[in-house]
């Protein structure tokens, strides 16, 4: 993002995002706090609920490859012959007020 057209997307986008309180600071006899349900185990479009969104990353290079020499039979000893390719997953999971914004979660 560059200029101040990006920026102004960054913070319209930042100003979106709402935390969810602390753990350690919801108090659990209090009426005012209620756990939601998972929104895959809601059926109704407009009650709250937990959304869950698992995002990965199926390939990026994460270190060099290396291969065993077939030439030299008596000394063991490798190269380079490539990139080591790995795979990251992170889970989001995050309250919505309506099921309806978070109807991928139906698995």
């Amino acid at each position: 993002m560059h200029g101040t057209n990006g920026r102004a997307s960054l913070i319209n986008l930042m100003s979106a995002v709402k935390h969810l309180p602390n753990s350690n600071n919801i108090d659990l006899s209090s009426s005012k706090h209620k756990t939601h349900t998972r929104c895959m185990n809601t059926m109704e479009l407009w009650a709250p609920c937990t959304c869950q969104l698992e995002l990965c990353i199926g390939w990026y290079p994460c270190g060099l490859k290396y291969c065993k020499s077939a030439s030299s039979k008596l000394v063991d000893s490798s190269y380079r012959c490539g990139i080591k390719t790995c795979k990251k997953c992170y889970m989001f999971r995050y309250h919505v007020k309506q099921k309806q914004f978070c109807l991928w979660d139906e698995v």
